[in-house]
């Protein structure tokens, strides 16, 4: 009987400590489980993060050339399109430099009168030819006539160069011309007017600074545990803050190659259009993912 009860208590210390091995076990399992299901999960929609609105662009427009101002068409706060003349510098000279291109360009005289002798010395070379063939002149009058009418062609080939090079020249004075006309290559709103009418530019300093505004260019840091969930073309929501507020969709254009090591996280970049205008740069706001 003692035996017995020996190998029962043996039988199941032995069931027993099997029994805690798998509790054990089955424990680190769901211990392990249950942060791994919560990583991807985070991974799977990042959380809100802070963002700034900043302009698309910003360039401080100036005059290719230099010259004395006589016009801006702008000023602070103006929206201006794509192509919309800010400013003029005087222009007299090169309009008057236009102007001559132009009629040397287009008067034809020159070029007439080299045709005109051209086939004047050619009929008279076809004369010669004949006489000589009927034995009434001699051969040195027809080549003396033949050469008379090939430099007058060699003239005439001079003459249609000038012309071509005339034309030319209109071009040309038309470019420089229209170096003293400034405009605008973008599409935003002037910031700031940095010169007055007369003043001198040399063709370096600034005369208005303009921003971009549509799209506008949204700039986020995201932990790098998110890194994974984040795709270029996926959509988001821009959040600004008061007074501006609402909800505006964006779309994620660049996500930084280089992490911040120091931070522990990557800079995005989005794109929020703005047709209208209506949304300011310079704004801090909170950027939602996973929203269309």
């Amino acid at each position: 009987m003692q035996r017995f009860f020996n190998i029962f208590s043996a039988r199941f210390f032995i069931t027993s400590r099997s029994l805690t091995r798998v509790i054990h076990a089955l424990t680190a399992s769901l211990m392990i489980l249950t942060p791994h299901v919560s990583a991807a999960q985070s991974e799977a929609i990042p959380a809100p993060v802070r963002c700034l609105i900043e302009p698309e662009d910003m360039i401080e427009l100036s005059a290719p050339v230099a010259g004395v101002l006589t016009e801006i068409a702008v000023s602070r706060g103006d929206m201006i399109a794509a192509g919309q003349v800010v400013a003029r510098l005087d222009d007299t000279l090169e309009a008057f430099q236009l102007s001559q291109a132009e009629s040397r360009a287009a008067s034809g005289y020159a070029l007439k009168g080299r045709e005109a002798r051209l086939a004047f010395l050619q009929d008279q070379a076809e004369r010669m030819r004949r006489l000589v063939q009927r034995k009434i002149a001699s051969d040195t009058s027809y080549e003396e006539a033949a050469m008379e009418a090939e430099l007058a062609l060699q003239q005439l080939e001079e003459a249609r160069l000038d012309r071509a090079l005339a034309e030319i020249e209109v071009e040309r004075s038309r470019a420089v011309l229209k170096q003293k006309t400034v405009v605008s290559p973008i599409k935003g709103v002037v910031v700031e007017r940095s010169a007055s009418i007369g003043e001198y530019q040399d063709g370096t300093a600034p005369i208005v600074t303009i921003a971009a505004l549509d799209p506008l260019r949204v700039e986020a840091y995201v932990p790098l545990d998110h890194f994974a969930a984040l795709k270029v073309g996926q959509s988001v929501t821009i959040l600004p803050e008061a007074p501006i507020g609402g909800r505006h969709a964006a779309t994620l254009t660049v996500i930084d190659r280089v992490f911040d090591a120091g931070t522990g996280t990557v800079g995005i970049r989005m794109s929020l259009p703005n047709p209208d205008l209506v949304l300011p740069a310079g704004l801090r706001c909170t950027v939602e993912f996973g929203a269309g």
